[in-house]
């Protein structure tokens, strides 16, 4: 973290459970602003003897219009997720940092593919209801590969759809994902871009695969998690 960059100390306002092992802490925004689908750093001091144990990057699974900074993470059993997850409301957290380019802004109509992996549906989350939220169209094929059914805002994003009748998501449980997989599920993936969010082996191995065969692609990654964690 760079000397000169501004701490902010964010309050848990509350806490509660998703899907699975995946849990949301709801924390104040202290007047903090982002884009939908960018990421911020949190620290929780004294964790652990290295900084780095003590520092996790999440992506902000609210959108900007909620007025809240979601964090929305599988609680595994990590020193930081242990002591995330034993915060009580009125706790603090230290955040800086809020960056990122994995963001669909601006008013264009053209299509656009959403692929999550996992607990990669939390910037998808974000941008939905943003664009939903600011009377933008959701000309978009979300698809969201989970490892078992315990699926992450299944509520929310049927409530999504139900409103957005240009909006197609399919959910696929239990099944390898790969760059054919994707174009054989959405063949317009080789003429779209594609928004590709999961863990970092996947993201790296699937982002490889679909720049083969000349697809155009964003990536966000979430390290700690691998196949059969995601």
């Amino acid at each position: 973290m760079a000397d000169n960059e501004t701490i902010t100390k964010l309050k848990l306002l509350s806490s509660h459970s998703e899907a699975g092992n995946v849990r949301t802490f709801v924390f104040e925004a202290s007047g903090l602003t982002w884009i939908a689908g960018q990421a911020q750093a949190y620290t929780l001091p004294h964790i652990g003897k290295k900084e780095a144990e003590n520092q996790r990057w999440f992506t902000i699974a609210s959108s900007p219009n909620d007025g809240e900074i979601h964090v929305s993470t599988r609680v595994s059993q990590s020193k930081f997720k242990q002591a995330l997850n034993a915060m009580k409301p009125g706790d603090e957290i230290e955040a800086h940092g809020i960056e990122g380019d994995f963001t669909w802004e601006g008013e264009s109509t053209e299509p656009v593919v959403l692929v999550a992996g996992g607990i990669g549906i939390t910037p998808f989350r974000s941008i939905l209801k943003s664009r939903q939220s600011d009377g933008k169209r959701l000309n978009a094929t979300l698809l969201y590969f989970n490892r078992d059914k315990n699926v992450t805002f299944q509520d929310e994003l049927d409530a999504i759809r139900a409103r957005n009748s240009e909006l197609r998501i399919e959910i696929v449980i239990g099944e390898e994902i790969s760059a054919d997989a994707i174009i054989r599920r959405v063949p317009q993936s080789a003429q779209q871009l594609v928004y590709l969010s999961g863990p970092e082996p996947m993201v790296e191995k699937i982002g490889s695969g679909l720049r083969d065969q000349s697809v155009s692609i964003k990536q966000d990654w979430f390290p700690g998690y691998d196949e059969k964690t995601y």
